[in-house]
């Protein structure tokens, strides 16, 4: 579902919410809903088979707490325990039969799809009557991490909003006699909301991680060196490209309701985002190396913006725009990641081992500043980073709307970057993908630890970040606050890491990043309307791609001649340089979503007119830019 930035303001009508706890008609409520980690397996062994009794009913849901208003919501639980959000987990070993007894509370007819075999030509579903009570028997066929779902008004996936949108639950089939070392994750999307026009009211959006939307998510604790496996399950029907801060993980393994298919050590990738299209699933691992609170997010912005309200505390549609477009004026600095921030995101804190301690010895400055072109107030104002103690990078004129400049640090460089903030706004900087201390990662009032936690950099005033990178690589720096605002007015640029022997050459390196206008518009390297590129056929040239716009989270770069794509030669995702297997030359054709680089090696021996294509995933054009390779 896109999101709808452009809607002027006003232009949509909410439909007044209840202020209190009201059965859905034809539906009866049965108490509280609590919220499921998915750390119990749900059922008990029965002759021979996991029995598993599930009821389908609607209860109260309070996503912020028993001391805020809640809202009906229609859920699965098991029968003896209550209901939950989401659905109780089915967990078994491979060869297992599963008995599953359903009883319809809803009023409605159900139809669940899931509760089945795997290895079939087409998976069962289980149609209930309303009040009916109806079993299903199915052996599990298949290893890998699945899911079950329902809906009461006979919607597909992909459509199905509103009352339906919780009645999901996990489905994991493990290696008979491997232990279980995983947690799982469940994402959901609430719109329990309409405009006047009966559709979605996607600005009131909720989505949460096993029922609970940041910052009431569960906190989760390692210690260095841990080994750290989970498997997230994409029950809603939007996209969420998933980045972790800090560190590098690995995908294990890709599936959906139906198949989950496990990868060859020669095809798993390392990355620091990975995006999940609608009801697609992940198993992921990784490894802290360093100590501090980190966050684990959805890098659509606006799956992270702070939470609306439910019940009673909805916010009036009007202020809400404007809040998500513009950022919330009263914010405190130090509380940003607590109220600046909401929905998809998780919280780490990693345990610092005896004797830790950080590097204090000499450092290359550099410095970036945060510039504003207007007064405080202004809806117009732009942003702009300028850069002092580049490697190798030639003065150029700076103009407002551009990205930042590019940043070039130098692999195992240790490094200072004074961040001076010349606006009226608070600001902070993310340096994304790098592999940081934590108190430098950008996230105010979060990165750090307990004893020292990163602020917000307020106006006027200034940070010093410190950073050794330990790879070479792609990344990018952005603002972490007010997100929708700052990125769309310019607050972002790449980050360029060379290795020991490389020369920075901006002749042959080529930086193409995808970012937004002030008016939501794709706009490439600053510009909705990009000049002509001029590049010299026989030389080999760098191409970094970069994403990281507001909303375009299914673009699609290609380089096109006669609208056919000519051949690159893929080096490197995400920073992290790709294996010798993964690295052959093919179609000038990448997926990029929000937060995700890529690397290329492009070359022309002869004269050639291409265009650098961005489209959307169904096709729609979004901008072009013309490159003539010249001799």
């Amino acid at each position: 579902m896109r999101f709808p930035l452009l809607a002027p303001l006003g232009c949509l009508l909410l439909v007044a919410p209840g202020a209190g706890i009201a059965p859905i008609p034809g539906r009866h409520s049965v108490g509280s809903i609590t919220f499921n980690d998915n750390r119990i397996p749900a059922g008990t062994i029965s002759g021979g088979a996991q029995a598993i009794s599930l009821v389908v009913d609607t209860g109260s849901w309070r996503p912020f707490g028993n001391d805020h208003p809640g809202v009906p919501l229609l859920v699965f639980g098991e029968a003896g325990r209550g209901l939950q959000d989401p659905g109780p987990m089915i967990r078994v070993a491979r060869g297992t039969l599963i008995r599953a007894t359903i009883q319809n509370r809803s009023g409605a007819r159900l139809v669940i799809h899931g509760l089945s075999a795997r290895r079939n030509a087409m998976m069962d579903t289980v149609v209930i009557a309303p009040g009916a009570t109806d079993t299903t028997e199915f052996r599990a066929d298949a290893e890998g991490t699945f899911y079950y779902w329902g809906s009461t008004h006979g919607d597909d996936f992909l459509h199905r909003e509103l009352d339906d949108a919780h009645l999901n639950g996990a489905l994991i089939v493990d290696a008979p006699g491997v232990p279980r070392a995983d947690r799982v994750f469940v994402i959901e999307r609430n719109s329990a909301d309409t405009t006047a026009d009966g559709q979605p009211d996607y600005y009131h959006d909720l989505f949460t991680i096993n029922g609970r939307p940041w910052p009431n998510t569960e906190r989760l604790t390692y210690q260095v060196g841990d080994s750290v496996r989970w498997r997230i399950i994409n029950a809603s029907n939007d996209v969420h490209p998933l980045h972790l801060h800090g560190f590098y993980y690995r995908v294990n393994a890709r599936g959906d309701l139906a198949r989950d298919t496990v990868y060859w050590a020669s095809q798993q990738r390392s990355v620091v985002t990975e995006t999940l299209w609608e009801g697609t699933t992940m198993d992921m691992a990784w490894r802290p190396d360093r100590p501090g609170d980190w966050i684990f997010h959805c890098h659509f912005p606006p799956h992270v913006i702070p939470n609306t309200g439910i019940g009673a505390d909805t916010e009036p549609l009007g202020p809400r725009m404007a809040h998500v477009i513009n950022g919330y004026p009263a914010q405190a600095g130090m509380n940003h990641a607590m109220t600046g921030m909401g929905g998809l995101v998780m919280g780490i804190v990693v345990r610092a081992p005896a004797g830790w301690h950080s590097y204090t010895g000499e450092r290359r400055t550099m410095r970036l500043t945060v510039e504003s072109d207007s007064a405080a107030g202004d809806s117009t104002r732009m942003f702009r980073y300028l850069s002092e103690g580049n490697i190798g990078a030639a003065a150029r004129p700076e103009r407002f709307g551009e990205p930042g400049p590019p940043l070039i640090l130098r692999r195992g460089e240790p490094t200072r970057i004074w961040v001076v903030n010349h606006t009226p706004e608070m600001t902070q900087v993310h340096w994304h993908g790098l592999e940081i201390e934590s108190f430098y990662d950008g996230v105010a009032g979060f990165s750090g630890s307990d004893a020292s936690i990163e602020p917000p950099i307020m106006p006027g005033d200034s940070f010093e970040v410190r950073v050794t990178p330990p790879r070479a690589g792609t990344f990018i720096y952005h603002t972490h606050v007010n997100d929708v605002r700052q990125l769309s007015h310019g607050l972002y640029g790449p980050l360029i890491v060379l290795d020991s022997a490389e020369q920075w050459n901006p002749a042959t390196d080529r930086t193409f990043i995808l970012g937004d206008d002030t008016r939501f518009r794709p706009a490439l390297n600053g510009s909705a309307t990009p000049s002509t590129l001029t590049l010299k056929a026989g030389t080999s040239y760098r191409f970094r791609l970069i994403n990281i716009s507001i909303a375009e989270f299914d673009a699609v770069f290609s380089l096109l001649h006669d609208g056919a794509p000519i051949r690159w030669t893929p080096l490197a995702k995400d920073g992290a340089t790709l294996p010798r297997w993964q690295a052959d030359e093919r179609d000038a054709t990448q997926p990029l979503s929000i937060g995700e680089t890529f690397d290329f090696t492009v070359q022309s021996k002869d004269t050639l007119s291409t265009v650098l294509d961005l489209r959307h995933r169904d096709g729609t054009p979004m901008l072009h830019q013309m490159i003539h390779f010249v001799k």
